[in-house]
């Protein structure tokens, strides 16, 4: 009885049909269709699938994981004859995962429907008798679609649908229009409101192969400061450290291939900074102590001749420098090292072709500093 008044509260805010026997409640929403196991899931690579490669999969992409295409096939197994919601200007709600032992479930996504704004609703009716299926094909990687690549290797792979729609009663009456009718764009359908069927596939095993030699990556790299050096809005008019130096740096990809360049949100910039006082010999400015809740891998496209860059304070610099070591007034002068890590990327930078690893490292030009002596305080 429980139950029963909760789906037909439900009924008379959303009006929900409630007039199919498969129609059950686990949460707030109720369940429009039958459960999982009267669905069968089936995932293929189609290694002969006509489906256009895109701007991204020219030339040795094409043989990566992530160009390939792959064909999902849903079956109704059930005794109810199902309709299935969608929208035209949305990839089917599909995910590819990989199996990820570190992750909590133990998968990871591995290719999923990205994001997309629709002008119009143009809804779709996929309607399945018993025994009746439908296919869906893509390339991991689409237009449409956001991938988390990977590099040359073996991976087991599996597909998930998450399925929205409604189960026919006896007379054959249409019970997905009234859920996708939306009277005013911008407000929710009722299709939505529902608990949602997720059917998973079984695991194949794909492999993405290695490519060979692809060349190898050559990096330029400059740090400049502007004359009179500009100061970080965030000092104080009194401070004359170096902390409020701004430096600009430029890092340049001199070879023929675009190349991404992997930096750390909180822990690395790939940056390290040197200092030496008059003729002293180098050192390397002291880091400070750190703490990261989330650190977090950033990858920056750089095409062939195209140059990536942007400033930094000593303080700002990931993971941030130490100034106590720095205040005896004086020349002092400064160099910068870049530590790329990097790799060959895809013909338009979206992932990598080879895996990311350490590049040798690049110097830049001396800078000169002056310290002054500080000013005496007023009596």
């Amino acid at each position: 009885m429980k139950t029963l008044l909760s789906l037909t509260a439900l009924h008379l805010v959303f009006g929900l049909p409630l007039n199919c026997s498969s129609a059950k409640s686990a949460g707030p929403f109720p369940r429009l269709l039958p459960p999982a196991q009267e669905f069968d899931l089936v995932l293929r690579e189609d290694q002969r699938s006509q489906l256009p490669l895109g701007p991204s999969c020219d030339r040795e992409a094409s043989r990566t994981l992530m160009c390939r295409a792959f064909t999902v096939t849903l079956k109704n197994v059930g005794a109810h004859t199902v309709r299935i919601s969608g929208l035209n200007c949305f990839e089917p709600p599909i995910t590819f995962e990989r199996i990820e032992r570190t992750s909590s479930n133990g998968w990871w996504p591995l290719s999923q429907p990205g994001t997309s704004t629709c002008k119009t609703l143009d809804w779709t009716d996929t309607r399945l008798r018993p025994g009746e299926q439908t296919q869906y094909s893509t390339r991991l990687l689409s237009q449409r679609r956001w991938i988390q690549s990977v590099g040359p290797g073996q991976y087991t792979i599996r597909a998930q649908w998450v399925l929205k729609g409604c189960t026919e009663a006896a007379d054959g009456h249409d019970c997905l229009a009234p859920l996708q009718d939306v009277h005013q764009f911008g407000t929710p359908a009722r299709v939505d409101f529902q608990e949602p069927v997720i059917v998973e596939s079984k695991e194949i095993t794909v492999e993405s192969p290695e490519l060979g030699n692809l060349g190898v990556l050559n990096f330029g790299f400059d740090v400049t400061l502007n004359t009179p050096p500009e100061r970080d809005p965030a000092c104080s008019v009194e401070s004359t450290g170096f902390e409020c130096a701004v430096f600009h740096y430029a890092i340049r990809n001199l070879g023929n291939r675009p190349v991404r360049n992997g930096t750390f949100s909180c822990s690395d910039s790939g940056i390290q900074p040197e200092y030496r006082l008059e003729a002293s010999e180098w050192k390397p400015v002291p880091q400070m102590l750190w703490v990261c809740s989330m650190n977090v891998l950033i990858e920056k496209v750089i095409l062939p001749g195209q140059t990536v860059g942007g400033t930094f304070t000593l303080l700002n610099l990931r993971p941030g420098y130490d100034m106590t070591a720095l205040q005896a007034p004086g020349v002092y002068q400064f160099r910068f090292t870049l530590w790329p890590s990097a790799c060959i990327a895809a013909p338009d930078g979206s992932f990598c072709l080879t895996r990311p690893e350490k590049q040798p490292t690049v110097a830049s030009k001396e800078l000169t500093l002056r310290k002054p002596n500080p000013q005496p305080s007023p009596d």
